[in-house]
């Protein structure tokens, strides 16, 4: 019910009246510095409506909370969200502060021109605070601010340290609608940030969810939670599992013509300018063991045709640092693919014995456990599991039915990830289109909608 009315909002706020500007001024429209905007709009130098605070560094910091103190707000807090000091309560009156529905900007470092607000605390040196005056919003101005990212960032003062140009800011030029229209304009852009928040966190918690499936499932199988104490149990070489499963050796499997194994090839002639066919690299499979190919490297086709990559392999990442080796990845992707010889392909050549989703997502699991890490091998700036040392490893077999079991609740759970993932995209392209067209009034929000908020015109 919550994300159909959720659903319902976004429509009716993103309903808006296109009006696409031709070289002819439509009518109510009046040409300015920044191009066709509505009669009712000014256009302000940023200069004239904000006043700028900068931080500063306070006289003493503790390491630990203590009552009445606020964080320490500095460039690593930005980066983590964790505090790691705190500016004690006796100097806060003399020192600049932040409350959430303050304006930040970084000022000085790589991220300058960035812009946050929801914060409380002690701003550093390296941040200030932008207070609107006269007739802007604070939260309309946020919003203005993030359109603005790339120009402040990139046209930096410093020969060391790269610093907003306070030049280039106070001259910014800003579309200034009616105190209503900026409430509005807010309203919507708000609304879809907060939606798409919300997806990133369910999508966070379906990611916690699948790990703490895969612990269960490796280890009782597909029954219910209530039954797992239930379960008849044996202690293996690799740990308790259901005593009808087996233990074995991938080589066992590929000796018996199960499974086949074989590593990718070196090429060190690539391009990334599609010529030829993709060259599936360690950087190919991400951290929650699927195959992400928004960078492709190409290659020529090799001769051999054991080194093509087809759907339902799995990809075994065999060499990187001590951190990432070992991951890997259900294959499922048509088209045509090779793998490097950092990769390792393990192909299921007699059926009826293991599913190959259920062996990925099971040595994606041993890959988080730090299995990979403790027997690889360790080298100048990378490490590795041999093909040898891999048909060594033992897995869990439980009889087939079981496994596909196990695979068909990890697939549910990975479909219902790639679905938030989707809606996440379509979430944010809608955002950046919002920001756009509402800023510079390509698209005007409905009258009605607007007049709702002609109460309150106060600015904050």
């Amino acid at each position: 019910m919550a994300g159909r009315k959720l659903t319902q909002a976004l429509e009716n706020h993103a309903r808006l009246q296109a009006s696409p500007l031709s070289e002819e001024l439509p009518p109510g429209y009046k040409m300015t510095e920044l191009g066709p905007l509505p009669e009712e709009w000014q256009v302000v130098r940023l200069g004239e409506v904000t006043k700028l605070t900068k931080g500063q560094k306070p006289p003493e910091l503790l390491k630990t909370y203590i009552s009445g103190s606020l964080p320490y707000l500095t460039a690593d807090y930005f980066r983590t969200r964790i505090t790691k000091e705190w500016v004690p309560k006796e100097h806060l009156p003399h020192l600049p502060l932040c409350s959430p529905e303050d304006v930040v900007l970084i000022w000085d470092g790589s991220k300058a021109g960035q812009v946050f607000t929801g914060l409380e605390g002690v701003l550093a040196s390296t941040m200030v605070r932008v207070d609107p005056e006269k007739e802007l919003r604070r939260d309309y101005l946020f919003f203005f601010l993030t359109t603005q990212f790339d120009t402040l960032n990139t046209q930096t003062t410093g020969s060391t340290i790269p610093h907003v140009n306070k030049d280039l800011f106070r001259n910014l030029l800003a579309p200034l609608p009616p105190l209503p229209e900026q409430r509005a304009i807010a309203d919507v852009l708000r609304t879809v940030q907060r939606a798409k928040e919300a997806t990133e966190r369910v999508i966070a918690a379906l990611r916690e969810l699948k790990k703490s499936l895969m612990r269960y499932l490796f280890t009782y199988g597909p029954v219910p939670v209530d039954q797992a104490d239930q379960m008849a149990l044996r202690e293996t070489e690799i740990g308790p599992v259901p005593e009808e499963w087996e233990v074995v050796r991938l080589g066992d499997l590929v000796n018996q013509g199960i499974l086949w194994m074989k590593n990718g090839f070196p090429q060190g002639k690539h391009n990334q300018s599609g010529k030829g066919i993709i060259h599936l690299r360690p950087f190919n499979i991400n951290e929650d063991g699927d195959i992400d190919i928004s960078q492709k490297k190409f290659v020529d086709p090799p001769q051999k045709s054991q080194y093509w990559v087809l759907p339902g392999d799995v990809i075994f990442n065999n060499t990187n640092s001590e951190e990432l080796v070992g991951k890997t990845a259900y294959f499922d992707l048509h088209g045509n693919f090779v793998i490097s010889n950092h990769m390792t392909i393990i192909r299921v050549v007699r059926t009826g014995i293991i599913e190959t989703y259920y062996l990925a997502r099971y040595l994606h699991q041993l890959w988080r456990q730090g299995l990979f890490r403790k027997m690889c091998r360790r080298h100048v700036n990378q490490a590795s599991v041999s093909l040898e040392r891999l048909k060594r490893l033992s897995v869990p077999l439980p009889p087939l039915s079981e496994q596909r079991a196990i695979a068909e609740i990890l697939r549910a759970v990975d479909r219902k990830i790639e679905a938030e993932e989707a809606r996440q995209r379509a979430l944010e392209a809608l955002f950046r289109t919002l920001l756009h067209d509402l800023m510079t009034a390509r698209r005007r929000l409905p009258a009605e909608f607007i007049s709702r908020f002609a109460e309150e015109t106060d600015h904050e």
